[in-house]
């Protein structure tokens, strides 16, 4: 591999805090703890920059033009292209993850007030409310806007119907904490990342574990505090990557 664009967000040391690409791969969206930078990955050209105080959580529309941005009180829906706010999702403490549906339909914040919400982007209304036991730790979308998962610090994972707002599956152990997720374009499996650098395969229709796998550690024989950071199935369905927090890219074969 090699590098297309090294980009400085700031003159500040604050550091980048969250990273995300529109699937389109025309877009990318940075954050730093008070300001968000919007950039064009053809050419690497910073489209612009806006000031945000205490960011927590960052997530790009598939179009790469809006931007739903996890602040302590709540989230807000931002046009980057006018750098206006269109709604604000409200929450009673920070909202620590989020997602945008495949066809912008939808919104789903989850935060350390313990819930889960998902919004309809078409009004900015409530559609859902979701209740948990502990701060929300990952929230994800299926492709097909049928099913929201979350799961909060040390608690079971959860399927959600989004038409009901019913629970349709419980996955795993009862006392698990996720560090990401993702649904494939069909919509027939889900992955899912662990604070213990671990993956697993389910499939979405029966809630079954398929597989798991163990990414690259840096030495085989000493214990490893690695945490998946992100996961993306390939076009076909029949890869995906991995990144973890000890810096591991890997190709996987489903």
């Amino acid at each position: 591999p090699s590098l297309i664009h090294q980009w400085k967000h700031t003159d500040e040391n604050d550091g980048i805090i969250a990273v995300d690409i529109s699937p389109s791969e025309e877009f990318a969206i940075t954050a730093e703890k008070d300001s968000i930078a919007w950039w064009r990955i053809a050419d690497g050209t910073l489209l612009a920059v806006w000031g945000l105080a205490d960011i927590k959580s960052l997530t790009i529309s598939p179009d790469g033009q809006f931007a739903l941005v996890g602040l302590p009180d709540k989230a807000i829906y931002l046009a980057l292209q006018y750098g206006k706010t269109l709604y604000a999702f409200e929450h009673k403490d920070s909202v620590l993850t989020s997602d945008i549906s495949a066809s912008s339909l939808y919104a789903l914040t989850g935060s350390e007030d313990h819930t889960a919400k998902l919004w309809d982007l078409s009004t900015g209304e409530l559609k859902h409310s979701w209740q948990h036991r502990n701060e929300l730790s990952t929230v994800a979308l299926s492709k097909d806007d049928k099913y929201a998962l979350t799961n909060a610090a040390l608690s079971q994972t959860r399927l959600w119907k989004i038409s009901t707002g019913k629970v349709y599956k419980e996955l795993g152990p009862k006392l698990i904490t996720l560090s990401t997720a993702e649904f494939s374009s069909n919509n027939k499996y889900l992955l899912t990342g662990h604070t213990t650098q671990r993956i697993d395969l389910w499939d979405v229709k029966t809630g079954k574990l398929l597989k798991f796998w163990r990414p690259k550690k840096d030495a085989d024989w000493r214990p490893t505090a690695a945490t998946i950071l992100s996961l993306n199935f390939s076009l076909n369905n029949k890869n995906f990557y991995s990144i973890a927090s000890n810096g591991f890219l890997q190709k996987w074969k489903k």
